[in-house]
């Protein structure tokens, strides 16, 4: 006989490779493309290192997409970019949840800024 209160189960943890591996891709996509826009705020868009890391941030994409279906455990149902499946992800890898998820999204932006804002603006 049940007592009709059970405590929710925790989830399980995301294997700890796996979850090196997404937060690696992540790094190296916002890492590359916030390198690339900062080159286009400098007026220097379409030299060969931006190209590098325009192809950084892809190789990182890449890398994410290997890991993210790779695993026993489910990831949580959630976007990409969701601090409910990045705190998945930083979680098994015993990393400051805050400081990781700051520098993700302030490297994203400056990612979006340089190489999206800043061309369709028409300015240089």
């Amino acid at each position: 006989m049940t007592s009709g209160t059970s405590k929710p189960q925790r989830p399980v943890p995301v294997e700890r490779g796996r979850a090196l591996g997404i937060l690696g891709g992540l790094l190296a996509f916002v890492v590359g493309f916030a390198a690339a826009g900062v080159l286009v705020m400098l007026g220097r868009g379409g030299t060969p290192p931006y190209v590098v890391g325009i192809c950084l941030g892809l190789v990182g994409m890449g890398v994410v997409g290997f890991f993210y279906q790779r695993g026993s455990v489910e990831l949580p149902q959630a976007r990409l970019w969701s601090p409910v499946l990045l705190r998945a992800v930083i979680a098994p890898l015993g990393l400051p949840a805050v400081p990781v998820l700051a520098v993700l999204y302030v490297l994203g932006a400056i990612g979006v800024v340089g190489n999206l804002l800043i061309p369709l603006s028409g300015r240089r």
